[in-house]
C-alpha cells in the first residue's frame, strides 16, 4: 500500500499544474471566488493538507476528499472527520456529491485542483492554494503556516492558528537543539526512501514537507534536489556506499523487508555504524504545522537514538 502510494505520488508530481496568481489578494492563494463569505460554516475540502489544516482549526469539514487514505496515513483530528461525507480522489473529487452538500467554502490545492477552478466556483464560493513544487519562496513548512493562518483570519480563528504554528516550531526547535547536542550540524544527513526490491533509495525533493525540515535543521544533504518538476532523484548503491559519515532516515513503512537485514545492507559503512533510522509517518509530501510537529518528534527520537 505504501509503494502505491509513493507511485501516485511520483506521477501525481510529474503532472505539476504551474498557475498564474491570478491577482489573488494573498501571495499563498492561485485563485479564489469573488466575495468569499466570513466565518464559512460549511467547508469542504479537496486534500490531505487542506483536510489537516481545517481540522487543526477544530473546523469539522462537511465533505473530504481522500478521506480513507487521511485517516489512515495522517491521522491529525480523525475524531473531528466521523461526520465528514466521503467525496472520492483529491484528483478526481465527486463534484456533485459536493453540490449536495451545499458547502459555503471549498478549498483544494493549485497542483490538484486549478484546473477544476471553473467548474468548482460554480458549485460554491472555493479557494484555491498556491502550494507545488514551486512557491515562490515558501518551503513546504511555511506553506503549511501560510495556509492555516490564512483560514485562521478567513473562519475567525486566529489564535487556535497561532497555537498550531507555534505547537509545530517548538518541535522543529527542538529537533534543531538535538541536532546541536550530537554535533551533527553541517553533517551528511538526510531522508530517503528505500526501494528494497531494486537496491535503490530515493532522495526527497527539498520543496517537500520533510525535505524542508532537513533543511531547516541545520545539516548538510548529500544529494540535494530543488527541481520544480521532479519530486525525488534516485540514488544507486555505490553512490549510496561512498558517504562513509551518513546518516539516513528512511521513510516508506519498510523496516522489516528482508533488504535490510541482508549481507550487502550489513556490509555498508551506514549499516556497521548504526548511522540509520526509520520514522514511522508514511507521509511526507506537503503537511500543516501539526504534521510538522509529529514528524520533528519522530526525527529527534530516531537522531536521538544513533550511534555516536
Amino acid at each position: 500500500m505504501l509503494m502505491s502510494r509513493m507511485s501516485c505520488a511520483v506521477l501525481l508530481f510529474g503532472s505539476l499544474l504551474y498557475a498564474a496568481w491570478a491577482g489573488a489578494a494573498e501571495p499563498l492563494v492561485a485563485r479564489q471566488s469573488a466575495g468569499l463569505a466570513a466565518q464559512p460554516q460549511r467547508i469542504v475540502s479537496l486534500d490531505e493538507l487542506s483536510t489537516e489544516l481545517l481540522v487543526s482549526l477544530g473546523i469539522e469539514p462537511v465533505g473530504v476528499a481522500n478521506l480513507a487514505n487521511y485517516r489512515r496515513y495522517i491521522n491529525i483530528g480523525n475524531e473531528q472527520l466521523e461526520h465528514s461525507v466521503a467525496l472520492g480522489s483529491a484528483q478526481q473529487p465527486d463534484l456533485e456529491a459536493i453540490a449536495r452538500l451545499k458547502p459555503d467554502l471549498i478549498v483544494g490545492v493549485a497542483y490538484l485542483h486549478l484546473s477544476l477552478f471553473e467548474r468548482l466556483d460554480g458549485l460554491a464560493p472555493t479557494l484555491i492554494y498556491q502550494v507545488s513544487l514551486a512557491s515562490d519562496g515558501y518551503d513546504g513548512v511555511a506553506i503549511g503556516e501560510a495556509m492555516l493562518e490564512h483560514l485562521g483570519r478567513l473562519t475567525g480563528r486566529e489564535a487556535q492558528a497561532r497555537e498550531v504554528v507555534e505547537e509545530g516550531r517548538a518541535a522543529l526547535a527542538a529537533a534543531q537543539q538535538q541536532v546541536r547536542d550530537r554535533d551533527l550540524a553541517g553533517e551528511p544527513v538526510t531522508v530517503l526512501y528505500p526501494l528494497v526490491q531494486q537496491g535503490t533509495f530515493i532522495a526527497l525533493n527539498q520543496q517537500t514537507l520533510i525535505g524542508s525540515l532537513m533543511n531547516r535543521l541545520g545539516v548538510h544533504a548529500p544529494w540535494p534536489l530543488q527541481s520544480v518538476h521532479s519530486l525525488h532523484r534516485r540514488i544507486d548503491m555505490r553512490t549510496f556506499a561512498r558517504e562513509e559519515r551518513l546518516r539516513v532516515l528512511f521513510v516508506g513503512g519498510q523496516g522489516e523487508a528482508p533488504f535490510f537485514r541482508s549481507a550487502l545492507w550489513q556490509a555498508l559503512p551506514v549499516a556497521r555504524q548504526q548511522h540509520y533510522a526509520f520514522l514511522p509517518t508514511p507521509y511526507w509530501t506537503f503537511g500543516g504545522p501539526r504534521s510538522v510537529a509529529v514528524i520533528a518528534n519522530q526525527i529527534s527520537d530516531a537522531l536521538g537514538a544513533m550511534s555516536r
